[in-house]
């Protein structure tokens, strides 16, 4: 499609046409790159080579440049954008913050593109305190989408599967992004939870 595009472009005095072949060449130079470093992570994961940083952050803040990133395709679909993060205030963690980011980041997106035009994402933060300083997050994406067969849901952590679906086909995806993001989570001794029902939504836990 890239390769296309360009040439496409290259032989068109047409501005409006232009524009709209680079506007093309953009998307699919993302969801190339999307692919690959999905592809690369997965590697990483199954040659046991994944490595989590570990440095000190505001939580909160990490949480905000997650959705900042999400903003624009919330935008785009017209959505409503809950989010519930008070619990946060003001704590500092221990840990991989791009990581935590990365896992975050696939369930919004998940959330906003199964999801059609103008429907509901939320996210909500919890916090419960343990001794020695300790603490377990629960990170909960809500939305009123499309939904799951329970079928696919026992499968979802699966690499490459796609729930086969009419309604899912046209929608970008490589079936990588909930298997990479249980990899990362069981890597910060953490683990994934997934209820859904169809056509009313689904509810995602990252603990």
């Amino acid at each position: 499609a890239i390769m296309g595009l360009a040439a496409l472009a290259a032989h068109c005095d047409d501005k409006d046409h232009v524009d709209d072949y680079l506007k093309k060449i953009v998307t699919s130079g993302k969801h190339m790159l999307e692919l690959l470093n999905e592809v690369l992570d997965m590697s990483k994961i199954e040659s046991g080579k994944t490595e989590l940083n570990s440095e000190a952050f505001l939580l909160k803040e990490k949480v905000e440049e997650a959705l900042d990133i999400i903003k624009p395709a919330v935008e785009e679909k017209r959505h409503q954008l809950i989010v519930e993060t008070e619990a946060l205030k003001n704590i500092t963690v221990l840990g991989d913050a791009l990581r935590l980011q990365q896992i975050l980041l696939n369930l919004l997106s998940n959330a906003v593109k199964y999801t059609p035009d103008e429907g509901v994402v939320k996210l909500t933060v919890t916090v419960k305190p343990l001794p020695h300083d300790l603490a377990v997050f629960d990170f909960i994406v809500e939305d009123n989408g499309i939904g799951m067969e329970q079928s696919f849901i026992e499968r979802i952590f699966e690499p490459f599967i796609r729930a086969e679906d009419s309604r899912v086909s046209k929608i970008q995806g490589t079936g990588l992004g909930m298997t990479i993001s249980l990899n990362l989570a069981k890597l910060m001794n953490g683990s994934i939870d997934v209820e859904s029902c169809v056509g009313k939504g689904s509810k995602i836990t990252a603990s």
